[in-house]
């Protein structure tokens, strides 16, 4: 009598590229996109709100502060800092995304 056959890891199904495997896989690119996209959609507003602040606040444009233009200092005082905490934000997201996926991959069977 044989021994029945070991269950399949979701470790097995992807180094075999089975369809239960691409499955796996599809999720974790599906995770990766969205928040790829989460990310450009939150940057793209940051930038893209600043053409409109100057079109709605034209008096900005010739506004100094210590002979610095106003447009100057809305753009690099809080503008580099926001995309610097939302690279940290992505990254973090992305190790907890990767770090899912690898927790699945590397789960044993009962």
């Amino acid at each position: 009598m044989t021994p029945p056959p070991r269950p399949r890891t979701p470790r097995d199904e992807l180094q075999d590229t089975t369809p239960h495997g691409d499955v796996y896989l599809r999720r974790l690119i599906r995770a990766q996109l969205g928040l790829a996209l989460l990310a450009l959609a939150a940057f793209g507003g940051l930038v893209g709100s600043l053409p409109l602040l100057f079109l709605l606040a034209p008096g900005l444009q010739d506004l100094t502060i210590a002979e610095v233009p106003v447009p100057v200092l809305i753009v690099a005082l809080p503008l580099f800092p926001l995309i610097v905490l939302l690279g940290l934000l992505y990254q973090r997201r992305a190790d907890a995304i990767d770090e899912a996926f690898r927790d699945v991959v590397d789960e044993q069977p009962p």
